[in-house]
């Protein structure tokens, strides 16, 4: 393992084949003779000071196919030889015996990835001279990636950079890898300009015909309503794994299911040709190689990328691994970016589709009754949640029915699709029922509703009466709450960038130190809840009575009634 090249060394005997460790092969460079029944020798060859020194170590057939299948093992391996054992420099001695050596190199053949990161990140600085002509080597390879390796090689590849590429070379580099993402871009870009035209398109256009004619012929046609006022939607779903989606006869959306479905048992098997280099178990980071990089601020287990006039999104079963095949579920087509929109793939939602009872002889066509419970039955399972914001569905009808209101609206989200339904019964017109996105429904101000004793009755107003009020709160940490002579604090918690609450029923004990101290007290116990709120030891952990989905006060009410329960 001198600087200088030696003649290549003795082939290898009959049955056996030779892995070199670096793609730089021959000479002095050390190589594994594997036998016929997969075991093996490691062969190194150490020139220094006119001495020659030749190592063997025995591998097995497991460290072999582990550096067969790493070139980055297989370096780590050579790091060991070339500075662990030769030494660079000459009047330098070797920094381990052979016996040592031997025990390195099986962890780094038989180890974790982590074990092996941590061992090239402590030498690297060390030996980084002695190593730039095989890291150069070696990044001219396309390497397998790994999500352990990616951080530490940016690392590695910092620390030897500068001392083994000119700048002139960088510039070259930088160029062809542009060069690359433009042919990349425009590949995929003249793939999918057949279905990027279709989109905003007539059923009967040119266009869409095109597309119909590459999914395939026979589709399965599926026609349905949605929402009030009613918007005509059709599906075209092929045998292929491609699917059309139209609204009031525009194509809304062109979809291609990557995975099996009862209309294509074998799922969509055009994506290599859909999009050029892309397979159908590629992981997040192949996507990414393939559309270019994602349209940033997007949280979720999709991805947005933005190609020719429209926008393809990526859907993923799950929060998978940046790095991790196999999870890949569905890739999409619109006009318009569905960050800004509800999605035309929710429209078959099992959460929130279907709760929208139609009546002919309703007014608008909607059965307003039948509604309200089916919503109220999602609510109850879970499927939907109630804004907190606006008209409770109990109180929908008699708010209607008094006049008061223009609009009596209430908004729940799907916890399944996410999107914002708005059902509202209007004075002068027809019922509406929207799916709305986020961003709309931020922006909708909801209107005031009349105190309860204009339009409720009896029992509803009583029941407003024993409504938790909130009668304190420091406008930052805490909010006290109040039902009759009981009270319920709302502490707010916080670690780091990560923030939460603590909502108790008060003690008698806390009540009377309340009534003593004031809101000082308040602020002390707000204190004492936030320091123990990440312990695992909490005490207050058990007197919690946040519920997921419910307000404070609803969460107090539920707390209220459970209690009822118990003494009954």
């Amino acid at each position: 393992m001198s600087r200088k090249r030696s003649p290549r060394g003795r082939a290898p005997g009959r049955g056996v084949r030779r892995l070199w460790l670096l793609p730089d092969q021959g000479g002095d460079e050390p190589f594994i003779d594997v036998q016929e029944d997969g075991h093996g020798t490691l062969n190194v060859q150490v020139d220094r000071d006119g001495r020659h020194d030749r190592f063997r170590f025995e591998v097995t057939a497991q460290q072999i196919a582990a550096a067969e299948r790493s070139p980055l093992r297989c370096w780590a391996v050579y790091v060991v030889l070339f500075g662990e054992l030769a030494v660079f420099h000459a009047d330098a001695v070797p920094a381990r015996p052979p016996g040592k050596c031997r025990r390195v190199i099986d962890m780094i053949l038989g180890g974790a990835d982590s074990q092996v990161e941590q061992y090239l990140t402590m030498t690297n600085k060390r030996f980084r001279g002695g190593l730039r002509d095989s890291l150069a080597t070696l990044c001219q390879v396309d390497l397998t990636r790994s999500r352990d390796r990616e951080a530490f090689e940016k690392r590695l590849w910092f620390g030897a950079e500068p001392s083994i590429v000119s700048d002139a070379e960088r510039a070259r580099r930088a160029q062809e890898a542009e060069r690359r993402a433009a042919a990349r871009a425009t590949a995929v870009r003249q793939a999918l300009e057949p279905y990027d035209d279709a989109l905003l398109m007539a059923e009967h256009d040119d266009a869409v015909r095109r597309v119909i004619d590459l999914l395939g012929s026979n589709p399965v046609i599926s026609e349905f309503e949605v929402g009030a006022p009613a918007h005509h939607d059709r599906y075209l779903t092929f045998g292929s794994g491609g699917e059309i989606m139209l609204r009031d006869g525009v194509v809304t959306a062109v979809l291609f299911h990557v995975r099996p479905g009862e209309t294509a048992p074998s799922g969509f098997t055009g994506l290599g040709t859909l999009i050029p280099g892309l397979s159908r178990d590629a992981s997040k980071s192949q996507v990414e190689e393939a559309l270019g990089k994602p349209i940033t601020g997007r949280t979720g287990p999709s991805s947005t990328h933005s190609i020719g006039h429209g926008f393809v999104k990526v859907f993923y079963d799950g929060w998978a691994p940046k790095d991790e095949p196999g999870h890949l579920k569905l890739i999409q087509m619109t006009a318009e970016d569905t960050y800004a929109g509800t999605d035309p793939a929710d429209e078959r939602c099992p959460g929130c589709a279907g709760t929208l009872i139609r009546a002919a002889s309703a007014p608008g066509g909607v059965d307003v009754d039948a509604t309200i419970a089916v919503l109220r039955a999602g609510v109850a399972v879970g499927r939907l949640r109630r804004a907190h914001n606006r008209v409770a569905l109990d109180d929908m009808l008699r708010l209607h029915g008094s006049g008061l209101m223009e609009r009596v609206e209430t908004r729940l989200r799907c916890t399944i699709c996410h999107r914002n339904i708005f059902f509202a019964l209007h004075r002068d017109a027809d019922p509406t029922f929207e799916y709305v996105s986020l961003d709309d429904a931020s922006r909708r101000t909801p209107e005031r509703v009349p105190p309860v004793e204009q339009w409720g009755d009896a029992a509803r107003i009583a029941r407003e009466a024993q409504r938790p009020e909130r009668i304190a709160t420091d406008g930052n940490s805490w909010v006290l709450y109040a039902v009759g002579e009981q009270l319920f604090l709302n502490a707010r918690c916080w670690y780091s960038a990560v923030d939460g609450s603590r909502l108790i029923r008060m003690d008698a004990a806390e009540t009377r130190q309340y009534e003593r101290d004031g809101e000082a007290y308040l602020s002390r116990l707000q204190e004492a809840i936030n320091r123990t709120w990440t312990s695992s030891e909490d005490p207050w952990r058990s007197r919690d009575l946040t519920l997921s989905g419910m307000s404070d006060e609803e969460a107090i009410e539920a707390s209220l009634a459970a209690a009822q329960e118990d003494q009954a």
